[in-house]
């Protein structure tokens, strides 16, 4: 049976943030496509859109490695597109998270330029729901995305990846608001997967050189897999990526969504893996966190009834603070999209009758103090 590009991921083995073995691995993923020319014209204004969640060294593994943006925009360069790096963290500032992820370097060696994202444009999709998506408006300046995502583990999702690394192209408190409005999570993959359809990135690139596993995305162990992965469908590259990280179907949300939808690239029997192999590239102890033991929603999004989710949805634990671990930040209290988070420079307290369980406290804590475990 013949697949087309549409249903094909690229794997290449790179073992380590070598500039060269960064840019053979790419290379081999984009010569599966055409090679990277037939992808991008001269003069065309082209976006690198990294993981920069927030603000955090590159060896935390928390944000997309800086060779790799750096190698990705030389090879643009070199193709004549004109290279802009942009991203909207979740909490640190743009500017402090370009410096601090050495995502600034990287655009200063490689002749980028840094895109901030300051203002809001909204785009009309028929996804979710008939709405318009908010979005950061300097995306219309550009001709083409490519979206340089980082394997991790998520708390809420099950898993971060190409397609929820959209989700920082939305600016501003959007994000949080989003979080207050789709508590579920089924609901809250639907939003993801609208938004990545509203930004179409022409390509996606998963940095899992060295991954995140554990108490992702924020507070996780790294774990070197060895590998980029690439493709034109951002929904079939993290199936796969998935797969190799060893989630069963229904422990990552937006592909549990995917499928009960029927959209392209949601089922990986019809996805073709070219380069390495699934079995050379499958991680058999990948701590996948919270979601593979069963104290979160791992088959929530498969559940038609709304009974049904609402039971299992009051099972999902909620955070608690480690005071041991707490150093008083307020990092959680600002980063609560629900409001329910007291803080007087003090320990945070939360209130669980208002807590919608999104864990963006979990996320954005920097010292890992915030905590989910039981029922």
């Amino acid at each position: 049976m013949s697949v087309s590009k549409q249903d094909t991921v690229v794997l290449a083995r790179c073992k380590r943030y070598d500039p060269e073995e960064v840019r053979a691995a790419l290379r081999q993923i984009f010569t599966f496509y055409g090679g990277l020319s037939s992808l991008i014209k001269p003069g065309q204004n082209v976006l690198l859109k990294p993981n920069l969640l927030s603000a955090a060294p590159p060896s935390e593994s928390v944000t997309t490695h800086p060779v790799v943006v750096r190698v990705m925009a030389e090879m643009v360069r070199e193709v004549g597109g004109k290279v802009f790096v942009g991203d909207s963290p979740g909490h640190d500032s743009q500017e402090e998270a370009h410096h601090i992820c050495g995502i600034q370097k990287a655009i200063e060696a490689s002749g980028a330029e840094a895109l901030f994202f300051s203002d809001t444009a909204y785009k009309k999709i028929e996804g979710y729901r008939l709405w318009e998506v908010p979005l950061a408006a300097e995306l219309d300046k550009m001709d083409l995305i490519i979206n340089l995502a980082k394997l991790k583990t998520h708390a809420y999702t099950g898993m971060t990846a190409a397609v929820k690394n959209m989700y920082g192209c939305v600016p501003g408190k959007n994000k949080a608001r989003f979080h207050f409005e789709y508590p579920a999570p089924k609901d809250f993959a639907r939003l993801l997967l609208d938004v990545y359809y509203a930004v179409r990135p022409a390509f996606s690139i998963i940095d899992a050189v060295i991954a995140m596993e554990g108490a992702g995305p924020r507070k996780g162990k790294p774990r070197r897999v060895g590998l980029l992965m690439g493709a034109s469908n951002a929904l079939a590259l993290d199936n796969v990526a998935a797969s190799v990280a060893g989630f069963r179907p229904g422990q990552v949300a937006t592909l549990a969504a995917a499928r009960e939808l029927q959209l392209a690239g949601s089922d990986l029997g019809s996805i073709a893996v070219r380069g390495l192999t699934l079995e050379e590239c499958r991680v058999d102890d990948f701590d996948r966190g919270p979601v593979s033991n069963g104290q979160l929603i791992r088959l929530l999004a498969l559940f038609p009834m709304a009974r049904i989710r609402d039971f299992i949805a009051a099972r999902r634990p909620y955070p608690r603070v480690n005071a041991e671990l707490c150093t008083k930040c307020g990092a959680c209290y600002q980063a609560c999209p629900a409001r329910v988070i007291e803080f007087n420079d003090s320990i945070p307290d939360l209130d669980k009758a208002g807590c919608i369980r999104c864990y963006c406290c979990r996320e954005f804590c920097p010292q890992g103090a915030i905590e989910v475990s039981g029922r």
